[in-house]
Formats: structure tokens, sequence, C-alpha cells
């Protein structure tokens, strides 16, 4: 007797699904489901290479950001079959009105670096010296956080392999954050903590202020370090400055100046730049920040500098039960990364 489930198992083989999307659940644990590579052997000829920091050691209040790399891989997920399933095709954003293509980038995660959630010392010279590994193959490092204390560590990783390429570079850091974190010691955790990750990139001695831009910036802040920063040279584009004048024009100066001063940048979003409204999983309680379209367009004009390093921290899962923090660092990511304008951007929206 037949048995008519049994039949249909012989007109199909494993190839019958083999190129079939699955749902943004399902896939391989990495960033967009990305192969798999050791941290050591980054293999030649690829993009971009991800790394996740699971580190909070120094959160002020509200610990979680651990949890960052792992939700955001996961939340990666939803975007691994758009390539396949949308074909190469010239998309249009409607809501900006820019023309573009998501195209194919050789991209591979290599898990996770080691921290030492107890040790800020150690946990510096580790992820230093592993950005740099990553750096040196040549890829450039997507760095999933953690809170912000791991940015110092990241900027030293890969100025130090750029700069053993290209002995006269120039790296830039653009810090899209609500916060300075130019903080000089914090009582608690030190001179190393997510406060102090800009000031302790200042303090290193090829960097000038004039390759520092702070993008986004909301908070209240001691008026004597806000004049300092703009004496010594350092761009600043507050929120209201980008809501006032619009985002790409409020950038335009940023982007100039850092083509003059950079042969590269190191671009370190935090999450707590975006208004606790649109973003809740955050270890800070952001009131008028940016909201998403604002964050999005801000880093679709700074991608227009080369980047050498790209790191996105703060995401701390447990204060979102709806998952949409974890969500929009992935897809900032995934437009970063994936987007490939072929022309000259032009609007199809009047």
């Amino acid at each position: 007797m037949s048995n008519p489930y049994l039949e249909l198992l012989d007109q199909v083989s494993p190839a019958t699904f083999a190129r079939d999307p699955r749902p943004g659940w399902a896939g391989p644990g990495t960033l967009f489901g990305c192969r798999a590579v050791d941290l050591s052997e980054v293999p030649a000829g690829c993009q971009y290479v991800a790394a996740g920091i699971p580190f909070d050691g120094t959160a002020s209040s509200r610990p979680g950001a651990s949890e960052g790399p792992r939700a955001i891989r996961q939340a990666s997920l939803v975007f691994s079959s758009y390539l396949d399933s949308l074909g190469e095709h010239e998309m249009l954003d409607t809501r900006t009105g820019s023309v573009f293509r998501y195209a194919k980038a050789n991209v591979v995660d290599a898990g996770d670096l080691h921290v030492y959630p107890t040790d800020t010392r150690r946990n510096f010279q580790a992820v230093a010296t592993e950005v740099e590994l990553l750096a040196r193959s040549g890829a450039t490092p997507v760095l999933l956080g953690g809170d912000h204390s791991i940015g110092f560590a990241t900027f030293v990783g890969v100025q130090r392999a750029l700069s053993a390429r290209q002995p006269q570079s120039r790296l830039g850091l653009i810090q899209i954050d609500h916060h300075f974190d130019f903080g000089a010691n914090s009582t608690i955790h030190g001179p190393l903590y997510h406060g102090s990750n800009a000031r302790r990139i200042s303090e290193l001695p090829s960097m000038q202020p004039d390759r520092m831009a702070f993008v986004g910036a909301g908070s209240i802040t001691r008026k004597g370090q806000f004049d300092g920063l703009l004496k010594a040279g350092s761009h600043i584009v507050p929120a209201r400055e980008m809501r006032a004048r619009g985002v790409a024009a409020a950038l335009e100066p940023v982007v100039a100046a850092f083509r003059r001063n950079c042969t590269a940048v190191h671009l370190s979003i935090d999450i707590d730049v975006l208004d606790c409204s649109v973003a809740p999983g955050t270890g800070n309680v952001t009131i008028g920040g940016l909201s998403g379209g604002e964050l999005m367009d801000a880093v679709e004009v700074i991608r227009q500098l080369p980047l050498a390093g790209i790191e996105i921290v703060e995401v701390s899962p447990r204060y979102d039960p709806t998952g949409r923090t974890p969500q929009i660092a992935a897809q900032l990511l995934f437009e970063l990364l994936f987007r490939e304008y072929r022309k000259p951007e032009a609007s199809a929206i009047p």
C-alpha cells in the first residue's frame, strides 16, 4: 500500500532546497548568516570581517551590552536571504529618493574576541591586539559591542594595522553618539571606561583634534569641555543642528574636512544616539535623540569616506522586549555593507 507522503519524497533531493531562502529566524548564527572563520585565518580577498566584543564591564547603571553581539547577529538573519531573493536589481529608497543596488559583499564572521569583564587593562590589550590581527588581513573590521569602552582599543587596533601597511596614514574618528565620551577618569572604573574612549583616542601621539568628529550629540555636558573641543579643532555636529539644517548639509563640512585631513576613517556608532522611543534597548535612556531615519541618513553621508573600521556599540537587548534595537543595528550594517551606488545619486522623487 503506497503512502502519499513518502511518494512526495521521491520527487525531491537535497539539491531541490539548496538555493531556497530560509525564514528570518533561521540560519547560521553569524552576521547575515555569513561564513564563520577563525580569528587568525581570515581568507584573502574578504571585504569585511565581523567580530563580537561582548564586554560591558564598565556599565554605569544598566548593564547588558555584553548581550549585544549575539542579539545583532540574530537580528541580522532576516537580511541573510535578501540578496538571493531580491536579485541584482536597481532599487529605489522611497524615503530618500536615492537609487542603488544591493550587491553581494565578501563578508566573514570571526566570532567573538577575548574579553576580560573585571580587568579593563587586560581587556584593552586583548581587544586592541585581536582587532589589529583582523585589520591586518586587509578586510575592514565590523565590530559588534559591547559597551563603548571598547572604542579606544578598537581604534588603536585599526590604527596599528593601517600604519603597518601605510606608515604615513592618518586615521580619523567619526563618533555618532548622544555623548562625547571625553571623560578623564571614573571613580568606579578608572581611566578606561565607556565615557572616556574618545579622550583616550585624542591622547594618542599621532592623533590630531581635527581628525575627530562628534555627530548627533545631544546630552548635557560641561560647557568648558564643549568649548575646548571646538577651540582645539574638533568637529561637533549636534543633533539640533542636524534637524535645523538637514543631515546632509550639517555633515558636509565634516566630510570635506576629513577628506583633507585623513586617509581613512574609523566609524563608531553608539546606538544611544537614537531617542529612547526609537531604540529602548540600550543602557542610557536618551531623551531628544535622533530618529531612525536621521541616523540612517548620517551613515549614508559618512559612507562616502574610506572606512577602515566600523563598530556599533551599546545594544542591550534585555531592555527592549520588541527586539527593534538590535534590528535597527543590523539594518544599519546591512545598508552600509551591501548598498552600492553605481552612478551619482539622483533623486527620483520631486
